[in-house]
């Protein structure tokens, strides 16, 4: 595990969500660390609380591994459908499992730094920052979609999804002493998201239900994200180029972490204004 950065300033990573499109936090980690930027920091809500719990724990290189060479045989192995009043399509206890597979029983507080996942609370109303506990529990409830993934029942709570409060968890970071924040939002290429769905303005719109609904949730998480900014501004704010490659793609490995690393290649100049300003 590489030593957080010391630089005089603590360097936070927030990193968001978006489903297999996380994967490309895979490939900003790998650039970050090869230009000697180690988060102090770590937080992450849905999939950017997996590769964040994997960074941490130092199990990269192996979560790296599965998502090149994952496809779909692998991610219906992931996937328990259950049927009747559970809240959702899947249970859940197959993700837990093999997040466990990598983690074990680890806790937040063995993390080698802070780190933080975000969930909300589904009968509050309120955005929940989960620090302590089962780190693969925390996960489960961060990645708990709506609908697909049943609600988590935690410490007096039922915990959904942390990306409809806080798609990249810019103000965690700051909440557990960051100076300088570099936000991962792997949603953030809206237009070329609507762009593959077929989404042009003035035409008859002629795919399916599919496109409507990830392009229409792209738009929400993305005023959601950009609303956060404005009362947390990230120092630094990396969006991979990835709108065409849909949220449930998981077998596409290699092609967001190639630009994950791409277009944090191209933030290193102003992460480094940021860390020496």
């Amino acid at each position: 595990m590489s030593t957080p950065t010391k630089q005089g300033k603590k360097l936070g990573l927030a990193l968001g969500g978006g489903g297999a499109l996380g994967l490309a936090h895979i490939g900003v980690l790998r650039v970050l660390e090869e230009h000697g930027f180690i988060p102090d920091i770590v937080a992450g809500t849905s999939i950017g609380a997996v590769m964040g719990a994997a960074y941490v724990f130092d199990k990269l290189d192996q979560v790296e591994a599965a998502a090149r060479g994952v496809n779909w045989l692998e991610v219906m192995r992931l996937t328990d459908i259950q049927f009747g009043k559970s809240g959702g399509l899947l249970g859940g206890s197959a993700i837990t499992k093999e997040v466990r597979k990598y983690i074990d029983d680890a806790t937040f507080d063995e993390a080698d730094r802070p780190f933080a996942v975000v969930a909300a609370d589904l009968a509050t109303d309120e955005e929940v920052t989960i620090r302590t506990g089962s780190v693969a529990d925390g996960i489960r409830a961060s990645i708990s979609i709506p609908g697909i993934f049943s609600p988590v029942a935690r410490d007096g709570r039922l915990l959904i999804d942390g990306g409809l409060k806080n798609p990249v968890p810019v103000s965690t970071c700051h909440d557990l002493g960051a100076d300088v924040v570099i936000a991962v939002d792997v949603t953030g290429d809206y237009a070329g998201q609507a762009a593959n769905a077929g989404i042009v303005s003035g035409e008859e719109f002629k795919g399916g239900i599919v496109e409507i609904v990830t392009t229409t949730m792209a738009m929400i998480m993305r005023q959601v994200a950009q609303g956060r900014f404005v009362t947390n501004p990230p120092d630094v704010l990396i969006v991979p180029k990835i709108g065409h490659v849909r949220p449930f793609a998981f077998g596409r490995g290699k092609e967001l972490i190639a630009a994950g690393r791409d277009a944090t290649a191209k933030a290193i100049g102003e992460i480094e204004a940021a860390m020496s300003g």
